[in-house]
């Protein structure tokens, strides 16, 4: 037991280890609220709520495959297709993103397909015309608080999320605008292909009730996944702390971001101190945040949003 508790305490668990661990089970438990958000509300909704990425490519074909074919293509085949199309996508993330984002997906499409395809769905009780704005709405909140969540530990939900991080890297926008704009060519499409017909649900939905209603659940989880993730937005920092140059030294090794040091004094304590001044992009806040309560506990935090930033700074890929 004492072996156990000397290793958790090590700087090799702390450093290398428990960061691994913490993305592990973030990606689980995000991917599994993304996942409830689909199948309990979006999936249940009598007029169709389209998802974004490839489970929303996943209901264009089955619902395409229905409405023109007549083919009932059964409950296992979006867990099925979102693995499958996966594939390709994931192959972007290797050599485009990073191999740690990418295996991290995996898992994530792996959980993801399970959920939408194998996991006990739960009557919500919103399968009424009346109940399509209450799911619309709380289906997209738990999808955008999934991806959201999941990006902003360096990980996805996989599928087009990958693409619009690969796309972000080299263009510099919001991950969740160019997914929101992925999104809406999903919505379009489901309008076009069920709208007039009769759907999956049995009813005729009109192609504007179904367009409106995926629009309303897309902007719901593009606000959220902006305010999980705000990759590729920037950050400035400003660390008050009587440690500066153990704190400094970790920020350039690890962080691997320049500092500007300022001399302060507290009004209250007149004690010398140092404020450290950083610019990051906003996604490595988290391992800053770690990073900083390790070295000095008693460090005072402000962060800023920057809207841009000029100069030599490198824009990195994710861990």
């Amino acid at each position: 037991m004492n072996k156990v508790r000397t290793w958790l305490r090590s700087e090799a668990y702390k450093d290398k280890i428990y960061p691994e661990l913490e993305r592990l089970i973030a990606v689980v438990v995000f991917t599994i609220i993304y996942g409830v958000g689909v199948s309990w509300f979006l999936e249940a909704s009598v007029v169709p709520l389209y998802t974004g990425g490839i489970p929303g490519l996943g209901q264009l074909v089955r619902d395409a495959m229905f409405v023109w074919f007549s083919i009932d293509v059964g409950s296992h085949f979006l867990g099925i297709f979102v693995i499958i199309m996966n594939i390709p996508v994931l192959l972007v993330g290797w050599f485009g993103v990073s191999h740690k984002f990418t295996i991290h997906s995996l898992i994530s499409v792996l959980v993801q397909a399970t959920i939408l395809s194998w996991f006990p769905k739960v009557d919500m009780g919103l399968n009424g015309v009346e109940h399509v704005f209450a799911a619309a709405v709380l289906g997209g909140l738990l999808i955008g608080i999934g991806a959201g969540g999941a990006l902003r530990f360096g990980t996805s939900t996989g599928g087009l999320d990958i693409l619009a991080q690969y796309f972000s890297f080299k263009k510099g926008k919001s991950v969740g605008f160019i997914s929101m704009l992925m999104n809406l060519f999903i919505a379009v499409i489901g309008a076009l292909i069920v709208g007039g017909n009769v759907g999956p649900s049995g009813q005729i939905i009109s192609g504007g009730v179904i367009a409106s209603y995926t629009v309303i659940r897309i902007i719901v989880s593009t606000i959220m996944t902006d305010r999980m993730h705000t990759s590729y937005q920037f950050l400035s920092v400003d660390i008050i702390t009587v440690t500066p140059k153990a704190l400094v030294a970790e920020i350039l090794q690890k962080v691997y971001r320049g500092v500007t040091l300022i001399k302060a004094e507290g009004a209250f304590s007149q004690n010398e101190k140092t404020l450290i001044y950083v610019v990051i992009s906003a996604y490595e806040l988290h391992g800053l945040l770690q990073l900083v309560k390790h070295v000095d506990p008693t460090a005072f935090i402000v962060t800023r949003p920057v809207k841009n930033v000029y100069g030599n700074f490198k824009r990195k890929t994710i861990a």
